[in-house]
């Protein structure tokens, strides 16, 4: 379990907690406090029941099994769409350079990041944000011709042994020839990143959720592995402050990003046909 916190206007204890197991999760939901808010994600199996709550919803996502090793992972990625990509992007490996953790990733990480969602309309990190979760997160960015052109940043959970995309940007939307590179570097860190985490004794990698548009889903499914169905929590001590929380969120999200589970046979089909198409 990794635990994020900070304060909001310095009054609320806001935490994000990720991969509780179901007694962790209903140990802090019985704890909370008037001035506690608490956000529960990727609960693999969800609690009968939670105090507290104020919203619960589920989400398709995509995990690589790392434990089987590295041949195993690239034979399970899908032939044309993904090795294929990889295979293109060595060809290319006298131009790419990636680097890990620095404070020149982390800089250029939210560079790209940041430059990224602001073109798509979304918030981005605060320049702080990777300083102040060093502990559980690490970026790699990829470099190309010596620009940064990929940028990862990962959520690392030695106690369950996941390691999880948490935000993920690029150049691509700069133009067409930043585009037609990040299809294939962008696959090879990925691949980068699934081998050096396996070393390191992890052995899942969580692609996160299947969000929107469809290209992201088709991209993260073109991988292989296990799609699961994760449960998502949001908890308070004072269920109107959370609320009220949860409408400004949405307002500066401005939309989601992902997409809800809905349970309906169209909903079913379409997901069956986003992976033949994968």
């Amino acid at each position: 379990m990794v635990t994020i916190e900070r304060r909001v206007c310095r009054l609320l204890r806001y935490r994000k907690v990720w991969f509780p197991s179901r007694a962790q999760a209903m140990e802090i939901s019985k704890s909370l406090r008037p001035h506690d808010v608490v956000r529960f994600f990727a609960v693999a199996r969800g609690p009968d029941t939670l105090s507290h709550l104020v919203e619960h919803y589920r989400m398709r996502n995509i995990w690589i099994n790392l434990s089987s090793g590295p041949e195993a992972v690239l034979n399970g990625m899908k032939r044309k769409s993904c090795r294929y990509e990889i295979r293109r992007a060595e060809k290319m490996l006298s131009r790419v350079a990636i680097e890990i953790g620095s404070e020149k990733a982390n800089r250029d990480f939210l560079a790209v990041y940041n430059e990224f969602t602001k073109a798509k309309g979304l918030p981005g990190l605060r320049t702080g944000w990777i300083q102040d979760n060093a502990a559980h997160c690490e970026t790699l960015v990829l470099y190309l011709d010596g620009e940064p052109l990929c940028s990862h940043l990962l959520l690392l959970d030695p106690e369950t042994s996941i390691v999880r995309l948490l935000y993920s940007g690029s150049r691509r939307l700069e133009s067409p020839e930043q585009a037609a590179a990040c299809g294939s570097l962008n696959r090879y860190l990925h691949w980068q990143e699934m081998q050096r985490y396996y070393t390191q004794g992890f052995t899942t990698y969580d692609f996160g959720g299947l969000g929107r548009p469809e290209s992201i889903a088709r991209f993260k499914l073109s991988f292989g592995g296990t799609v699961r169905i994760e449960h998502f929590y949001l908890l308070s001590g004072l269920k109107w402050v959370a609320r009220l929380g949860k409408v400004a969120y949405e307002r500066n999200l401005r939309g989601r990003t992902f997409k809800l589970l809905e349970e309906n046979p169209e909903e079913t089909e379409h997901f069956a046909e986003l992976q033949r198409r994968a």
